[in-house]
């Protein structure tokens, strides 16, 4: 049986989420605790009591998801699932980008929410649907803006010094589907159509000077 953490700022949604597992998912996912701050989330799994985490992107103060990044950075393991207010939430890819292995909308069922729960431990990624386009939007206004993000610097740099995906997981305290999603966004920034060209690319416009 998997062990969960709930973290909301809001009472409401944090025993809603609880009774909602409950009801569909007594068998599956045993719910650990529940917190409401992303710094309360980290220490409750720190500790191990854990298997994932049911993070309300409504605990981030900013855009950049700053407060998922710093749990990652805490606990590296730890299978986090994002939930936003809708499938085309702009906090969805930076959520992603933070570490999280999947997201899905409020509005998402208890047998969804369950099985989502139990991708995201496996290592499969979860969106929510329709959202694929709203994500490409995210993506593409990222490269008009014609830079990549400090992450994408960051893969691009262990990419040009040898690591594979998962060594580079382990470096930067990510999934390995991140460091392919981040990876992925910067070779769509350089239209590059490998990990050799995207690096080569990257020197050339000195994304990896140091």
């Amino acid at each position: 049986m998997l062990r969960l953490l709930i973290a909301s700022p809001y009472p409401a949604m944090r025993a809603g989420l609880t009774a909602l597992i409950s009801q569909t998912g007594a068998q599956r996912v045993l719910i650990g605790g529940v917190v409401d701050t992303a710094l309360a989330a980290a220490e409750w799994a720190q500790t191990g009591a854990v298997d994932a985490l049911i993070y309300d992107l409504a605990l981030e103060t900013g855009a950049d998801a700053a407060g998922l990044a710093q749990l990652r950075r805490a606990v590296p393991r730890l299978a986090i699932l994002a939930l936003s207010e809708t499938a085309s939430d702009p906090r969805i890819l930076p959520a992603l980008q933070a570490g999280a292995r999947g997201c899905l909308a409020k509005t998402v069922t208890g047998p969804e929410l369950v099985e989502a729960v139990e991708d995201v431990v496996g290592g499969a990624p979860v969106l929510p649907p329709d959202s694929t386009a709203a994500l490409f939007e995210q993506l593409r206004g990222e490269s008009r803006t014609g830079g990549l993000s400090p992450r994408e610097v960051e893969v691009l740099r262990a990419v040009a010094s040898g690591l594979t995906n998962k060594a580079i997981a382990l470096r930067l305290g990510i999934s390995e589907h991140t460091v392919k999603f981040h990876l992925g966004g910067a070779m769509t920034k350089l239209g590059a159509a490998s990990r050799a060209e995207a690096v080569a690319s990257a020197l050339r416009q000195g994304w990896l000077a140091s």
